[in-house]
């Protein structure tokens, strides 16, 4: 009781409650916080990174511009789009070993925007060619198969041994099961590429054919880490080091609700996306420019050359200069993740230093392919690495842009308490808690948790 006269004001006309009480008289202290969080994210976003588009190496620089300005669409969605497109490409041929681990290039990316502004078609024609390549080899594989099954009849005929079945040879994967992604990656030499336009329909499937362990085969083979599948009715299946790339077009409202999702932020499924989220972004009007076929063939002649990459044991290491860069932009990240209260804040810090590895191989093969003297070296040079970090912190900003967004649609009165707190302080709680109407023991305890 004396520390809440201690606490009261003698003079109610000057009381911090009385100026709050004038502030605030003709709107609720909750839609003014909320006003104040939306007015910070605004700003957030008004200097939001911008992808660094112009040291990509050719010819995904070129392809890049040309998709940009003939589809009139912001360029990390083209980008984003070649890199997805050239991991899935590259697969396992090559790793990088950093001195601790071993990272493939593998990414999983979501171009983020509303329907009807034409985040679809840099991903179409990013992975046309090897759409091409599965359609023929899909062909050959039918032709495979009319010849085994023939081959099959013969040898029951004259009892001898049946030839091995045929496999489809692919690297790209849409619409499946848990249990035929399994199969797939096994006939695939452990790797995959899951391209999808809509990411929606991928998430809407978790838990439709097998509500055990889906999403935490995801996160092991994010992680690259064996998977042992057993079944009653198959051959058991060893997937070693499993690869797989996920690439698609997603809307902000899908996006929301994985965020909201406790579960996918506990786990750390959420944090695993690289976003590709340009802001303001509109519908453009039509235009009847296309791409010019020299960037397409420069651009194809590359998926191909990557495609036939023959598996390279020799892993890829860091210069000196790579090395350091590396080493102070992720304790940077560390220092971040410590300071961070918030676990999907905390994993989206610690989660970066993996995709960085994964961007920086990506694009020393892509330097490589053109520069036999930088690929003979097999480290990753200094400059490689500095423009690795500067996308990856156009994806921290995004990630973060998200991450805000989504807390303003769940914006309370605790969070303004708590927000007021932390930006300007509290110091007298019983004529804070007056002005708002409710207890000072309520405002103590989000206060002082």
């Amino acid at each position: 009781m004396e520390e809440q006269k201690n606490e009261a004001p003698t003079n109610p006309q000057n009381s911090e409650g009385a100026i709050l009480n004038e502030q605030y008289k003709d709107k609720d202290i909750t839609s003014l916080l909320k006003d104040e969080f939306e007015a910070k994210t605004k700003q957030a976003n008004e200097i939001q990174i911008p992808f660094p588009v112009n040291s990509l190496p050719e010819p995904l620089l070129s392809f890049v511009k040309e998709v940009s300005d003939v589809y009139s669409v912001p360029p990390e969605f083209p980008a984003c789009a070649v890199l997805g497109a050239v991991s899935a490409a590259i697969q396992k041929k090559i790793h990088l070993h950093n001195g601790k681990y071993i990272n493939f290039p593998q990414l999983w990316l979501m171009l983020v925007a509303p329907p009807g502004v034409g985040k679809s078609e840099p991903l179409k024609i990013a992975f046309r060619k090897l759409s091409e390549i599965d359609k023929t080899s899909y062909d050959f594989y039918i032709q495979e198969m009319e010849q085994w099954k023939s081959d099959c009849i013969t040898a029951r005929k004259e009892k001898t041994t049946e030839p091995p079945k045929p496999t489809y040879r692919q690297y790209l994967i849409n619409d499946f099961t848990p249990e035929s992604l399994y199969s797939t990656m096994f006939q695939n030499e452990n790797s995959i590429t899951l391209f999808r336009d809509e990411l929606s329909g991928w998430f809407s499937d978790f838990g439709r054919y097998n509500k055990n362990g889906e999403v935490g085969h995801y996160l092991s083979m994010f992680n690259n880490s064996d998977l042992k599948i057993n079944r009653k009715t198959q051959e058991p299946i060893l997937i070693h080091k499993p690869f797989i790339s996920v690439v698609g077009s997603i809307q902000p409202e899908v996006v929301s609700a994985i965020l909201k999702n406790q579960s996918l932020i506990e786990n750390g499924f959420a944090s695993r996306f690289l976003f590709a989220y340009p802001k303001d972004i509109k519908k453009p009007y039509y235009s009847d420019k296309q791409v010019s076929q020299e960037v397409i063939s420069r651009y194809d002649e590359l998926i191909e050359h990557l495609k036939r990459l023959p598996l390279i044991e020799k892993p890829v290491e860091l210069s000196i200069e790579a090395k350091r860069l590396y080493v102070d932009f992720v304790n940077s990240l560390t220092e971040k993740s410590n300071k961070s209260t918030h676990n999907y804040i905390k994993a989206i810090y610690a989660k970066m230093d993996i995709h960085l590895l994964r961007i920086v191989l990506i694009l020393h093969i892509v330097e490589g392919v053109y520069d036999d003297v930088q690929w003979m070296t097999f480290k990753i040079q200094g400059n490689t690495m500095q423009y690795a970090i500067n996308i990856v912190e156009y994806f921290i900003s995004t990630s973060l842009m998200l991450y805000d967004q989504n807390n303003i649609s769940n914006f309370n009165i605790s969070d303004a308490i708590r927000l007021i707190e932390k930006e300007k302080g509290i110091a007298n709680k019983q004529a804070f808690a007056d002005s708002i109407g409710v207890t000072r023991q309520y405002i103590s305890k989000l206060c002082n948790p």
